[in-house]
């Protein structure tokens, strides 16, 4: 049916075209005719006027103008169709025997329709992990259309939108939800990340109100303290960050996933190894990711000595220390990460949040190096 229609499609729209196209030369011709024989009847009602003909020759000069316009007009209308069907029929010929060769190649004649239930029934029977993101949104698609007034189907098609990278799509998704759920804090807060993103990362006016909005609704947000605490860190304000973060730890003691989101969350903006404390956004990592093993490592030999130098002056910085660890780690120094991670974890051993981040990184670091295993240095993702 998909290719009929297309074929039917193609044909209508080569023959409007090309019946447009003849017409129009019909009636540009029409107007030029028109124009010379107007001016010859002008002429005669001009040499009437001045006494130059009598009114018996300038009514026969005027019907003689008018017959010999009539068959410029039909002469003109006669030739512009058969010029136009001529070349229509062979566009149509053309369109047709395309369409149906691809049809051959890559449609499927002898298979009978299937409908949506069917397919539904096997795309549900199968692993999640196994449908690709075409298949996942169809299904969201076919239960928004069963629970139309139902905010999830929504929220669900914005989360793999939003990890697919389409960010636009997402938040159109998202607001889709809150429609449907205004006073959701979750969904109130991964909007307003959606806007952070959208921005470059940097949570922007639009996307604080949106935070601070849903914490008027859900006091305890952990997405939204999150992000408050993030704009606070990418504004300079380090310790306002890091006590916004532990007091979202501190008051979801009784939800331990949200926990475990937080401090992974924090974690990663701690260790980020292209913009640490005191230094510049340039994102000198970028510039080494096309250099050469010697290049990279001594590159990262240099990150982890002015890490380490600034560290002996600052001890108590969990930025250096965790992006610190983090080259070790990448260069194969798993025992030197490892002694960093320790002693950071008994410094911090009274603040719960900065204690459970280093307790996740040492829980992320081997004990000792796998057998065999390569030290070469590898360029990190950030």
């Amino acid at each position: 049916m998909f290719w009929l229609a297309l074929l039917v499609a193609l044909v209508g729209s080569a023959w409007w075209v090309l019946r447009a196209g003849a017409r129009g030369g019909a009636l540009e011709s029409d107007r030029a005719d028109l124009q010379v024989y107007q001016d010859q009847i002008a002429e005669v009602g001009r040499d009437l006027a001045q006494g130059r003909i009598s009114e018996e020759a300038a009514q026969a000069g005027r019907l003689e103008i008018g017959r010999r316009l009539v068959q410029a007009r039909d002469r003109t209308l006669g030739e512009g169709p058969r010029l136009g069907k001529l070349a229509m029929t062979s566009v149509a010929a053309v369109i047709a025997l395309g369409t149906g060769g691809l049809y051959l190649i890559y449609g499927s004649p002898q298979k009978t329709d299937q409908p949506f239930v069917q397919r539904e029934a096997e795309l549900l029977s199968r692993p999640p992990e196994t449908l690709s993101e075409d298949e996942i949104m169809l299904l969201l698609q076919e239960q928004v259309k069963k629970a139309p007034k139902d905010p999830m189907p929504h929220a669900l098609m914005a989360q793999v939108l939003a990890s697919a990278g389409r960010d636009q799509d997402a938040l159109r998704a998202f607001q889709a939800a809150m429609r449907r759920d205004p006073k959701n804090a979750d969904l109130v807060a991964e909007t307003g990340a959606v806007l952070m993103r959208l921005n470059d990362g940097v949570v922007s006016v639009d996307a604080k109100s949106a935070f601070d909005a849903a914490l008027q609704l859900k006091p305890n947000s952990v997405s939204a303290r999150f992000y408050l605490g993030l704009a606070d860190w990418q504004a300079g304000k380090k310790a306002d960050a890091l006590a916004a973060w532990r007091t979202a730890y501190v008051v979801n003691a009784k939800d331990t996933q949200g926990q475990m989101e937080l401090v992974a969350r924090v974690a990663e903006i701690l260790s980020q190894l292209d913009r640490g404390p005191g230094e510049d956004g340039s994102g000198p990592m970028a510039a080494m990711a096309n250099a050469g093993p010697d290049a990279q490592k001594a590159f990262i030999e240099t990150m982890i000595a002015k890490r380490v130098d600034r560290l002996a002056e600052n001890p108590s910085d969990p930025s250096l220390r965790l992006s610190a660890a983090r080259v070790l780690l990448m260069t194969g120094k798993l025992k030197e990460a490892r002694d960093l991670l320790l002693v950071g974890q008994k410094q911090e051993a009274r603040d719960p949040l900065l204690s459970a981040v280093y307790g996740l990184a040492l829980e992320s670091a081997p004990a000792s190096p796998v057998a065999g295993a390569s030290t070469s240095a590898a360029m990190p993702k950030r």
